[in-house]
């Protein structure tokens, strides 16, 4: 695609100079915003500005079609008065899907008094908080639809899901900052930490791919469902934003059982209630546990009555091609060696089993198999020590994988970088100083 310059600055200076004298009040700085500060626009984009005034709250737009050098182009002013607007630099973008901005700028003028706070190269905004109970209360709105047989209704509400979705899992997700709407879209599509099926289920509910009303439904099911356990170890930022009750839920399983019962068709009668094991609130150097979801199992041996282990029990949607080359342990397991991508440094040794191997490969996340707790966990989802994978290869046995990873902060649960910071003394005769 091929690039519009910058306007020029004739263009841009005379822009400057009529809005400063048709302004209703005192302009104290113009900025050039969108496409054109980003250089990235094309012969099509528009020209954004906004005109920055005093006195008290104010907010207007206006629309203009400027002709230079024969060709029309769409002017876009947005006038804000600049105490709201510098205010609403802390406040997060309503078009990035929860995602924090850094969106370039252009000072076309400033006022002196004014040009130390709007002079800005880069428009910083934060994140959204994780709207946890926006989301819920979404699908239940899509469920009244449902129960209603109210097609359009169930279209607008699984929609409004899907935009919300990317800021609930926003705390379990790597930082990534973004400069458009269409940058937000993206990334909000690619997030690594994710429910099987993400990115399909948010361009079906989005309405960018085809389907059913019955199939917009279950996506949105699959959707809220696989996001709840992905989050619980973010009880806290949780409460942060929606209250106590709301985390204790999302902790206790009270939230999975209320989505379970919002996915029941009303005239289903509801299953008798079973208290939960309780789950504790995360802390600080715990890992994070999730549940295995239903899924066809793999993991076949290619020979079932050689020495290959046996089937694993747990159900996996790991390539079939990968696990028949697996050679497990009896329990299903395969051990898996960490180093860092950088340095080849061998950082620590954990287990993984055909799902766990799956959701590595697919999520870029490490993740593995306590045979303790007998459930996943994600490295780093609450210390913060997150692996993000660069690549995994298996022995020419099967027996082990080899992760190289890049390590955030230490590896070792005892803060070392590494688990083998225990030297050992070597006495035999061929050992060397």
């Amino acid at each position: 695609m091929s690039h519009a310059p910058l306007p020029d600055s004739g263009f841009l200076e005379d822009w400057a100079a009529r809005l400063r004298q048709a302004a209703e009040r005192p302009v104290v700085g113009i900025l050039l915003r969108g496409s054109h500060a980003r250089r990235a626009a094309t012969a099509h984009s528009d020209v954004d500005l906004d005109v920055l005034v005093g006195g008290a709250p104010y907010e207007a737009r206006r629309a203009y079609l400027a002709e230079s050098a024969g060709r029309l182009t769409h002017v876009s002013v947005a006038a804000r008065d600049v105490r709201s607007w510098v205010h609403r630099l802390g406040e997060p973008a309503d078009w990035a899907f929860g995602l924090p901005v850094t969106a370039p700028a252009r000072r076309l003028w400033a006022d002196p008094h004014w040009r130390p706070r709007i002079d800005l190269p880069v428009l910083c905004q934060p994140a959204e908080p994780p709207r946890l109970e926006e989301l819920i209360a979404t699908l239940g709105k899509a469920a009244a639809a449902r129960a209603a047989d109210d097609h359009l209704g169930i279209r607008l509400a699984v929609a409004d899901l899907a935009r919300l979705c990317p800021s609930v899992l926003r705390p379990a997700n790597p930082s990534v900052r973004v400069i458009s709407r269409r940058a937000a879209f993206a990334a909000a599509l690619e997030l690594p930490v994710a429910p099987p099926r993400y990115r399909e289920d948010m361009l079906l509910c989005l309405g960018l791919r085809p389907g059913s009303t019955g199939q917009l439904w279950a996506a949105a099911v699959r959707l809220v469902a696989g996001t709840l356990p992905l989050i619980r170890p973010y009880a806290e930022e949780i409460a942060d934003a929606a209250g106590s009750d709301l985390a204790d839920a999302l902790t206790d399983g009270r939230l999975d059982r209320y989505v379970a019962q919002l996915a029941r068709p009303a005239s289903q009668p509801p299953r008798p209630r079973r208290e939960p094991s309780p789950v504790p609130a995360p802390r600080a150097g715990q890992w994070v546990t999730v549940p295995v979801p239903d899924a066809p199992v793999t993991g076949v041996p290619s020979d079932p009555t050689g020495p290959t282990a046996p089937v694993p029990a747990r159900p996996s949607q790991l390539d079939p091609a990968i696990a028949a080359r697996l050679r497990r342990t009896a329990d299903g397991l395969v051990a898996a060696v960490v180093r860092a991508h950088d340095s080849g440094e061998v950082l620590m040794v954990a287990w993984m089993d055909d799902e766990a191997l799956h959701r590595t490969l697919t999520t870029g996340r490490a993740t593995y198999w306590s045979r303790s707790r007998r459930e996943y966990w994600v490295k780093g989802a609450t210390s913060g020590h997150h692996q993000y994978v660069r690549s995994v290869a298996l022995d020419c046995d099967g027996d082990a994988l080899l992760v190289s990873v890049d390590q955030v902060g230490a590896a070792c649960h005892t803060g070392h970088r590494t688990c083998f910071y225990t030297e050992l003394p070597v006495t035999g005769p061929e050992a060397r100083p």
